[in-house]
């Protein structure tokens, strides 16, 4: 399956460069081949292994298989997740699903192969050799993987990715959602300085969001209007130690 995750020759990935070393963050469009988008999002909306990962302290998260959080009521399951969020005391805070694609081959617990498939795409010579013309970057070695779900009630606030110990250099965000709206919320959103939001991203189908690490950004909360999932893969680029 990895065969068919192939992203669009049409793109030049020099023409970004001079952009990303001004803002040090890109949206681009039509990332995929028509194909390829098919095939991703295929992967995304038909996996079963979701878990609910919600933040609780620094180093400390909770992740929740979706399965046992479907046995709750709605009601419950809000009280419930909103008594973990209330109990933090780190600013950093989220809920939303995951698949956390590396950390699971990593420590050599089960992924389906669909996932193992997005996991060898993003890690591939083409893949990582586009970001590293895109950003100018000549030292990219891997990335980490990881596929998300934004539901109603989702977020993630301010942060900067900062982990020194990681090399992380960039971030990448792989939007596989057909149709989204803005006032939906789940806006990538960039802060400035004084905190006001200097760019914000909507979760366009097919499109690579790609930025340097530390970067001030957040995901705004996803409203109850939205009539379908925020699907996207993410995770962390990082250099050779």
């Amino acid at each position: 399956m990895s065969s068919s995750l192939a992203l669009n020759p049409a793109h030049r990935p020099q023409a970004y460069n001079a952009v990303f070393k001004t803002s040090g963050r890109l949206h681009i469009p039509d990332i995929l081949t028509p194909a390829a988008s098919r095939v991703m999002h295929q992967i995304l909306s038909a996996t079963q292994e979701w878990t609910r990962s919600i933040h609780l302290h620094e180093g400390q998260d909770v992740d929740l298989p979706v399965s046992e959080l479907d046995q709750m009521s709605d009601s419950e399951r809000v009280a419930f997740e909103r008594s973990l969020t209330a109990s933090s005391s780190d600013s950093l805070q989220y809920v939303f699903d995951t698949v956390r694609i590396s950390a699971a081959i990593t420590d050599g617990r089960p992924v389906s192969a669909p996932m193992v498939a997005v996991h060898r795409f993003v890690n591939s010579a083409p893949f990582l050799r586009f970001v590293s013309q895109v950003s100018g970057m000549t030292d990219l070695a891997f990335a980490d993987v990881m596929a998300t779900r934004y539901l109603p009630g989702h977020f993630l606030t301010a942060h900067g990715d900062e982990n020194p110990r990681e090399r992380r250099r960039l971030a990448y965000v792989l939007n596989m959602t057909p149709q989204w709206r803005a006032d939906w919320g789940g806006i990538l959103m960039f802060l400035d300085d004084d905190g006001h939001v200097a760019e914000g991203y909507v979760p366009a189908f097919n499109a690579l969001n790609l930025f340097s690490v530390p970067q001030t950004h957040a995901v705004s909360l996803v409203s109850h209007l939205a009539s379908t999932p925020r699907l996207s893969v993410t995770g962390w680029i990082h250099a050779a130690a």
